[in-house]
């Protein structure tokens, strides 16, 4: 029997932060869509995604999508969002992605049910592996707290560590300085240690100057060290110093069409996807695979989400059949502590265990705290 959408609640949720990333830019709050899709079957499917824009502008889109699914079967609904979004890329239109993949994602959660398969992951493409590697994060901090970090994850066994930075080149030197005593005192050369720029570097002789500090100090990867549109630039960077370091383009990926331009310009040798940027999950993954198609490098990067859009992470990353870097994203509870599950989604030393989040594992109590739009009427709406 064909599951159709009777329903679909939308929240929003507002997390506090307290970090920075490359350049000592804040980040305050972290904002993301949860939706609850009700079937006329009783299965209730679940996703999250990220809100970038205005809140009002991201709402209005969702909510819109969302009238346009509504009472469709589950496949066709799948298929509305996945055309109606490549229309979107195709305009050129700056569109708030995160509400495709919240719903999305409940999509496929509810599908998977209806299906009776144990992970979304079989409905993407396939289960490659059930035990997803994870990068470990450093965020910009003065430079002996970043070490004692980095003393941290390497300890605990990670091999892929992503580092936020400062702008200044001085700051940066002593940083890395400072950061490649831990490496020495623990004889961990091995380590893939990356550094995300950020944008930082507006200029080419700045980036020149930066990238060779990097290489002194083993840095293997260097993520969008220019702004997003000196793609140019960006090239003659990996010209001079690859093989030595990677590099990786993050804020210049703006649409799938984007990777064959890169491929064209060999601008670098690295892509990363933030599903919440990009995007339905369906068209993440095919642009991954057309990535590595095209003989580049994807990365699945983070976007600070709770268990709901972790487990969907979790599942794109098992579907992808070679995981060319661990998983980015690790979850706000395994970041700042905050949980909306009864039983969080926890890394086991540098690893997570796939696992789908259903209705009955939420905490209801704990997202009422983080409320910005009202969820009560989610209650009347459940069925067991």
């Amino acid at each position: 029997m064909t599951a159709k959408i009777k329903n679909i609640e939308i929240v929003v949720l507002s997390f506090p932060a307290s970090h920075y990333i490359s350049g000592w830019r804040p980040i305050t709050k972290v904002l993301s869509f949860v939706t609850f899709l009700f079937t006329d079957i009783g299965v209730v499917g679940i996703g999250e995604g990220r809100i970038w824009t205005s809140i009002f502008k991201a709402l209005k889109n969702i909510l819109s999508l969302a009238k346009l699914i509504k009472g469709l079967s589950l496949e066709d609904a799948l298929d509305v969002l996945v055309t109606r979004e490549r229309e979107e890329f195709n305009k050129n239109k700056h569109v708030d992605y995160g509400a495709y993949l919240a719903l999305e994602s409940a999509i496929l959660h509810a599908l998977s049910q209806c299906r009776k398969v144990q992970y979304e992951a079989e409905l993407l493409g396939g289960v490659y592996r059930e035990v997803i590697p994870i990068t470990y994060t450093i965020f910009l901090n003065h430079p002996k707290y970043m070490a004692y970090e980095l003393e941290y994850a390497v300890k605990s066994g990670f091999k892929h560590i992503k580092l936020k930075i400062p702008c200044s080149i001085e700051e940066l030197e002593r940083l890395l300085k400072t950061l490649h005593s831990v490496i020495i005192q623990y004889n961990a050369q091995d380590l893939v240690l990356r550094v995300d720029v950020n944008q930082c570097f507006s200029t080419l002789e700045r980036a020149r100057r930066a990238l060779s500090i990097m290489e002194k100090y083993n840095i293997k990867i260097v993520e969008q060290p220019m702004p997003q549109d000196k793609l140019k630039e960006i090239a003659k960077l990996r010209r001079e110093f690859h093989p030595a370091i990677e590099i990786m383009l993050d804020e210049s990926l703006r649409k799938p069409s984007d990777i064959e331009l890169f491929a064209q310009m060999e601008v670098a040798g690295i892509i990363n996807f933030h599903p919440p940027k990009l995007g339905c999950l369906t068209i993440t993954r095919e642009a991954i695979l057309k990535t590595q198609e095209l003989g580049m490098k994807a990365n699945i990067g983070s976007s600070f989400m709770t268990e709901v859009g972790l487990s969907h992470y979790l599942n794109l990353a098992a579907s992808i059949p070679k995981l060319d870097y661990p998983l980015e994203e690790l979850g706000l509870f395994n970041i700042y502590g905050y949980s909306i599950t009864l039983n969080p989604l926890e890394i086991n030393g540098d690893s997570i265990t796939l696992r789908n989040v259903n209705v009955v594992d939420l905490d209801f109590n704990m997202m009422k705290r983080f409320l910005v739009k009202n969820i009560l009427s989610l209650w009347s709406n459940y069925r067991c």
